[in-house]
């Protein structure tokens, strides 16, 4: 006695996912969205970063050149870094700091001197100015100027950033 047994199958008109199917591809559609969305936000902290690294480039700029246009002998800790800012009359007092120590520059002063730094106002922004002077024969020949721009990092996390600009300035003949 042979039997044949024969199995159909049944497709409705209906056709659809299994449950297993489903939360697959929802699972892969999460990845993807989450990656997404990761790539934005590394995106927009980059972005934010090297706007503020634009701007504290651009200050020092400013600044070194200021000191730049003095003469060999205004180079000097405690003095204004251009006659337009020596605070008098209202005038804001824009110095080359007294010592290397780190001064900051969330002031009206700085401000109004380099009017992008209310973009690093949140930030903790700190100006360090390091004056070197070399001496040849016993007279002023050199000075050598570090300036450098330190200011917290976008959403509080890792070490502060940093910019630097040096400047070598020589006595005039």
């Amino acid at each position: 006695m042979n039997v044949r047994f024969q199995r159909t199958v049944i497709k409705s008109a209906a056709g659809g996912f299994t449950l297993v199917e489903a939360m697959l591809g929802v699972g892969v559609l999460a990845l993807f969205v989450l990656a997404c969305f990761s790539g934005i936000v590394f995106n927009r902290v980059a972005s934010m970063k090297a706007k503020e690294e634009a701007i504290a480039m651009d200050f020092l700029v400013h600044y070194c050149e200021m000191i730049k246009a003095l003469p060999f002998s205004n180079v000097a800790n405690g003095q204004p870094i251009n006659p337009l800012f020596n605070g008098v009359n209202g005038a804001p007092s824009v110095t080359i700091p007294a010592s290397s120590t780190a001064v900051s520059l969330n002031t009206t002063n700085f401000e109004t001197f380099h009017p992008d730094l209310i973009w690093l106002h949140n930030r903790n922004p700190q100006l360090q100015v390091t004056l070197t002077t070399v001496s040849v024969s016993g007279a002023p020949h050199d000075k050598q100027l570090n300036v450098k721009l330190t200011w917290d990092p976008p959403l509080g996390r890792g070490g502060r950033q940093q910019t630097q600009l040096d400047l070598l300035r020589t006595k005039d003949l």
